[in-house]
């Protein structure tokens, strides 16, 4: 399966976090270069831990893979207590920024807790600092008396809540505790001052178009744009929501973070794909690609099992369709 990496191809390119090789029971900072923030009043508590398994949502290509961060409802209810844990988003030596005309997509799998806050705390936000901290863009949840309902709200940079936008605003759609919620968070950055765009969509209908979607939040407050040379980056904020955050997805497309379409990978599953040196073995027929780091299509072709390739000692990702029609992908490494 795929771990932490980057799938590149030709308009596309798409980080992925799904904390496969993290250690479970460990701490999220430390691993891949998450870091506790380096603004003093948001690095108290304790660093997020990993914990085994995976979130799923039908169709979208961070489904059922790796493990999960968790976020501890307890951490944060303070002052003395909230904790930011930062990556700064890459794109192999191409840091992430944000550019004027363009978007950044950060889609990821959810599951809140019903131990979380009954009032809105924010819990993923975009970071663009290395050296301090400095988001925009930021995500609330909240659960009713009950611990049962759940309500996500987003606002640019505001903490004040007559500038919250609610997904109790969206007509039909109830989300609840105990249940992987897909959101899609969107930066767009505008020409002019103070009016970037940020956008939230809930479990989208993966089957339409961005313009299609109908749950959705916009937010409405004014603050700041980040600047474009900032390095952009993610947060994930304890503050009073507990809740399991996997399969964590970047990059400028709609289709590409959310399908894996344009990237050369499209279906993150469980993979039959065992590697024997440089022989690459499916156990049934059915048609092997190999692309490099590049996003180069290296092979392309049948095989009735087993494949034996002539490529370099080196890591690649492999995608593998049988003559059933599943598609299996996963980073394969060549000895």
């Amino acid at each position: 399966m795929l771990s932490c990496l980057v799938a590149f191809a030709v308009n596309a390119q798409v980080f992925v976090e799904n904390f496969e090789t993290a250690t479970v029971g460990g701490d999220l900072e430390g691993y891949n270069n998450w870091y506790v923030s380096l603004k003093s009043a948001d690095a108290l508590g304790v660093s997020p831990k990993i914990a085994l398994g995976s979130l799923s949502f039908t169709g979208y290509a961070g489904s059922g893979v790796g493990n999960v961060a968790v976020l501890d409802s307890v951490v944060g209810t303070t002052s003395e207590t909230q904790r930011i844990s930062t990556k700064i988003v890459a794109f192999g030596t191409d840091t992430l920024h944000a550019v004027v005309g363009e978007k950044i997509y950060a889609a990821f799998l959810i599951n809140v807790s019903n131990h979380s806050y009954h009032s809105y705390r924010d819990f993923f936000t975009f970071e663009g600092s290395k050296t301090g901290s400095m988001t925009r863009g930021r995500i609330f949840a909240k659960i009713d008396a009950a611990g049962s309902e759940l309500t996500f709200a987003i606002t640019k940079n505001s903490s004040s809540t007559s500038n919250y936008v609610e997904s109790s605003s969206i007509s039909g759609l109830t989300l609840t505790t105990g249940t992987a919620n897909l959101l899609v968070f969107v930066y767009e950055a505008v020409d002019g001052d103070n009016n970037d765009k940020q956008t939230l969509y809930i479990n989208p209908d993966l089957s339409k178009s961005e313009a299609e979607q109908t749950n959705k939040l916009e937010t409405i407050d004014v603050q700041s744009d980040y600047s474009e040379p900032s390095n952009i980056g993610i947060n994930l904020r304890q503050r009073g929501v507990g809740a399991q955050i996997g399969g964590i997805r970047v990059g400028k497309s709609w289709d590409a973070v959310l399908t894996g379409d344009g990237t050369g990978v499209k279906t993150i599953t469980s993979s039959p794909i065992r590697i024997l040196g440089k022989s690459i073995i499916t156990e049934n027929e059915g048609t092997l690609s190999i692309y490099n780091f590049s996003g180069s299509l290296l092979v392309n072709a049948p095989t009735n099992g087993r494949y034996d390739t002539s490529l370099k000692k080196g890591l690649y990702l492999a995608r593998f369709t049988d003559i059933t029609g599943n598609t299996y992908s996963r980073k394969i490494e060549l000895f």
